[in-house]
């Protein structure tokens, strides 16, 4: 290995690795396209059968969290990770029947917008603390594809080089980007762009690549090719009668015997001009895949995503450098292309983002693939939290609140039990770090607030508990005759870019309706309402286009038989470009035996944002 490295302000050469617990957020164990093979793919489950996962966080922390399990596990990397060019990665939602655009949230924002306070040296610290995390999971005989582009391109393989080592460097691809019209002018300086690169690494010598020959459509003819080839010194052969020597380094292709075999059937050669041996090559529609990708595009738009790689790209970056059943990840995820690709190619994935929307799209991208297999759905969510917390804020509860409530623009108060702040004249409360808000929380606070001369509650949380619906909210706000607030506390919270930036919101909780129809041991879902209680938060642009309370949902799905664990996610209703309507009513489910069932109800709205309600049925 040579010694290679790029050096920037405060460089740091040791990366963190701070190895979290992931929380399991939803199992996906039902494809739409696998309905009644439940009972399979449940046996498969309980048999330790492998799950692909799709995680939601920052990959720095993700990777970190799963070196205990996979370090020097994953056989393929694919990172297409931002490019630090400023660009606006707005992207396109799907309302009801029309398209409108989604702004990215704050924390998408600085992943997607490229946007890093100090420049470029937080950038290239950004992106060495992460490679230095995929070189630690990638096999000995592992590959990591790294896309990027002319803006920042030759200091990314500068870093790539210092982490993986020169010699392991393998290629440079040059492939497609999007082409621009752009209209020539006198005043034009450049070209126009028109490809990017794809770099190669390879972790060892023992790389697996596999020789790839790509069918053309081109009309290709014969040709006469030189003999000689450059691999030490061969000894000298006979041709047409005359011995020869071959040119000084090299060596003769063939063997005697076909020497002759080639003379006889005309298939071989003295060139009239050099007197040098040549043999004639029969034309074809194939030829050997090399560093020009240009062939095939690079980028998609299936899903409304500004950077969305095209599949046949990752199809043969897959191909290439993998086999089925081996581990793909892509900690970049975007709109999911590598975990689309690798599941119709048969290989295990793992796929993170740091949007909330990205994983939506993931979910919904890969439930639409047919035979899917089963996948869950992960965060570090608390664990998460509460390392924040103690890295931050120094390990004290209340400066956590303190914290919150200054991000609230809420005064901090010290004299009650429940009551953390003061917004205009109402109370506020700040939920726990790590569980969520109940109903008795909320109840013990509306009683302080009340008892002490406030007339509202605004209570901040990471999450509520399962069963606090919109008819308990509007039960407390009758029986206490006050105003009451549901806030989520959003992740942003937890990047001081977004705080610095004052790029945090803190979102009213939404609330769904849904009523259990049954007949005997049979029952169906069905949706009655989705309230989102403060509309002047969604963008102008997309208020106008929804007509329904329907429009807001993209995707919801049923556990039949919850457990207070995890969301098994058994049957799933969601939209697509080709399918814009959503059925509100789910299929019939039968449950086997008699007895009390909790069904849980998830549905997703357009934001890539969850809500939940959990109803009781009683079958005979």
């Amino acid at each position: 290995m040579r010694d290679f490295g790029i050096y920037w302000k405060n460089k740091r050469e040791e990366v963190e690795r701070v190895e979290l617990p992931f929380q399991k957020i939803e199992t996906i164990n039902l494809p739409r396209s696998n309905i009644g093979t439940l009972a399979q793919f449940k046996k498969d489950s309980e048999n330790g059968e492998w799950k692909n996962k799709l995680i939601w966080g920052d990959n720095k922390y993700v990777m970190a969290s799963l070196l205990s399990e996979f370090r020097g596990k994953i056989k393929l990397i694919y990172a297409d990770p931002p490019f630090f060019t400023g660009t606006n990665m707005n992207i396109t939602l799907e309302v009801g029947d029309e398209g409108a655009v989604k702004e990215p949230s704050a924390i998408e924002e600085i992943a997607y917008r490229n946007m890093w306070k100090e420049g470029p040296s937080s950038f290239f610290q950004y992106m060495y603390d992460r490679f230095v995390l995929m070189k630690d999971l990638l096999a000995e005989d592992g590959a990591i594809w790294v896309r990027f582009d002319y803006h920042y391109s030759h200091y990314i393989k500068t870093i790539l080089d210092e982490i993986f080592g020169y010699d392991n460097f393998r290629n440079e691809i040059i492939i497609n980007r999007t082409r621009k019209n752009v209209m020539a002018s006198r005043t034009q300086t450049v070209f126009p762009t028109a490809t990017d690169s794809l770099f190669l690494y390879a972790k060892s010598e023992n790389m697996l690549l596999t020789e790839t020959k790509i069918k053309t459509e081109e009309e290709r003819k014969g040709y006469w090719r030189h003999m000689d080839d450059s691999a030490g010194q061969g000894s000298a052969k006979t041709f047409f009668g005359k011995s020869m020597e071959p040119p000084p380094g090299k060596h003769w292709k063939f063997s005697q015997e076909n020497i002759d075999k080639m003379i006889e059937e005309g298939r071989l050669r003295l060139n009239p001009k050099t007197s040098r041996p040549e043999y004639w090559v029969e034309p074809s529609d194939e030829y050997l895949l090399d560093t020009n990708w240009t062939d095939i595009p690079g980028y998609s738009f299936s899903t409304g995503y500004p950077t969305e790689n095209a599949e046949q790209l990752l199809e043969r970056v897959i191909l290439s450098s993998s086999v089925r059943e081996d581990l793909v990840a892509d900690f970049f995820s975007g709109s999911g292309t590598t975990a689309a690709v690798a599941e119709k190619l048969g290989r295990k994935w793992i796929a993170a983002d740091i949007g909330r929307f990205s994983v939506h799209t993931i979910r919904k991208r890969s439930l639409d693939i047919p035979h899917c297999k089963p996948f869950e759905v992960l965060n570090l969510g608390k664990y998460e939290r509460k390392h924040w917390m103690d890295q931050n804020l120094g390990s004290v509860y209340r400066n956590y609140i303190d914290f919150i409530l200054q991000l609230y623009k809420a005064k901090p108060v010290y004299d009650y039990k429940c009551i953390h702040g003061i917004i205009s004249g109402k109370a506020v409360h700040v939920g726990p770090i790590d569980y969520p808000v109940t109903k008795s929380e909320v109840e013990e606070c509306l009683k302080e607030a009340k008892d002490n001369g406030f007339d509202s509650l605004d209570v901040l949380g990471w999450d509520f508990e399962m069963e606090f619906n919109d008819r308990i909210l509007r039960e407390l706000r009758g029986s206490y005759d006050f105003g009451i607030s549901l806030r989520i506390i959003p992740n942003e919270v937890m990047d001081k870019r977004a705080v610095e930036a004052g790029d945090v919101d803190f979102y009213e909780h939404a609330f769904l309706e849904a009523k259990l129809a049954t007949s005997g041991r049979k029952v169906k879902v069905n949706l009655e309402n989705f309230i989102i209680p403060n509309p002047e938060s969604i963008p102008e642009e997309l208020r106008d286009k929804i007509l329904k309370w329907s429009d807001f949902i993209d995707y919801w799905s049923v556990d039949w038989n919850y457990r207070d664990d995890t969301f098994h996610n058994e049957w799933q209703e969601f939209r697509t470009k080709k399918k814009k309507s959503l059925q509100l009513q789910s299929i019939e489910h039968h449950y086997d035996a008699p007895g009390t069932y909790k069904v849980m109800v998830k549905v997703i709205d357009v934001f890539g944002n969850d809500t939940t309600t959990m109803k009781e049925v009683t079958v005979a």
